[in-house]
C-alpha cells in the first residue's frame, strides 16, 4: 500500500505553477488554442470493499485549456475545483463525508462518428486534497469533524465521457472520474475506499 503525505504550502506552489507553466507554454506553441470556463453537478460516491454509502450530488468549478493537434484531436488540460464524498444513513442518522479536491484532469478531446459536435474525452486526472469533514445530522442536531488528517494528499484517477458542442462556444458534457488510488490513510481505519464521480456539466469556450 503506498503512503502519501498531505501536501504543505511549498508543494501546492509548485504544483499550481507547473500548471500555470503547462497551459501558458502550450498556448504559445499552438496553432489554435481556446480558453474556457465550466461547472455542474458532481454525483459523487465512495467505492471498495468496505465503503457502504450513497451518491452525494454537490458540485464543480473550473477552467480549461483546448489546444488542437490534429483536425479531430485536442489536448484539453483542466483545472477544477470539485466537491465530491458520499452519504450515509444508519440508526437514524444521516451522514456526509464531505471532500474537496484541486483535479487537474489531462485529457484528449476526439470527434467521433464523423460530426464536428460530438467528441469522446479520455485521460489521467490528479487531484489534490484541500479539505474533509463527516458531518452527521439526527433531528435538529447537526455536528461535523474535521477529517483532512485521514486523507490522503493525492488522488489519480481515470476521467473518461463525452462532450457535445451546441455551437462553437458552448457545450454539454457527461463524465466519469474513475478513482485509481486509496484515498484515506489511517491507522485506526482499514479502507480502501477510491472516488467514483459522474460528473454532469456544461462549458463556454472563448
Amino acid at each position: 500500500m503506498f503512503t502519501y503525505h498531505k501536501l504543505n504550502n511549498k508543494s501546492y506552489e509548485k504544483t499550481l505553477l507547473l500548471v500555470a507553466v503547462l497551459f501558458v507554454g502550450t498556448s504559445l506553441f499552438a496553432q489554435d488554442v481556446k480558453f474556457g470556463l465550466k461547472g455542474g453537478l458532481n454525483f459523487a460516491n465512495f467505492k471498495g470493499d468496505d465503503p457502504d454509502g450513497d451518491v452525494k450530488t454537490d458540485i464543480y468549478l473550473g477552467g480549461f485549456l483546448r489546444v488542437e493537434l490534429t483536425e479531430t484531436i485536442d489536448f484539453q488540460p483542466e483545472l477544477v475545483y470539485s466537491r465530491q464524498g458520499m452519504k450515509v444513513k444508519e440508526d437514524g442518522v444521516d451522514g456526509k463525508w464531505k471532500t474537496n479536491y484541486l483535479n487537474l484532469p489531462l485529457l484528449l478531446r476526439a470527434s467521433m462518428f464523423q460530426s464536428e459536435s460530438f467528441h469522446g474525452i479520455f485521460g489521467p486526472q490528479i487531484g489534490f486534497h484541500l479539505s474533509s469533514e463527516v458531518e452527521g445530522s439526527e433531528g435538529d442536531l447537526t455536528q461535523s469533524v474535521d477529517v483532512d488528517d485521514m486523507m490522503r494528499g493525492i488522488d489519480f484517477s481515470l476521467a473518461f465521457g463525452f462532450e457535445y458542442d451546441i455551437n462553437e462556444q458552448f457545450s454539454i458534457g457527461l463524465r466519469y472520474n474513475l478513482g485509481l488510488s486509496e484515498i484515506i490513510d489511517y491507522e485506526d481505519l482499514e479502507s480502501d475506499a477510491k472516488h467514483s464521480v459522474f460528473q454532469l456539466g456544461a462549458s463556454i469556450a472563448f
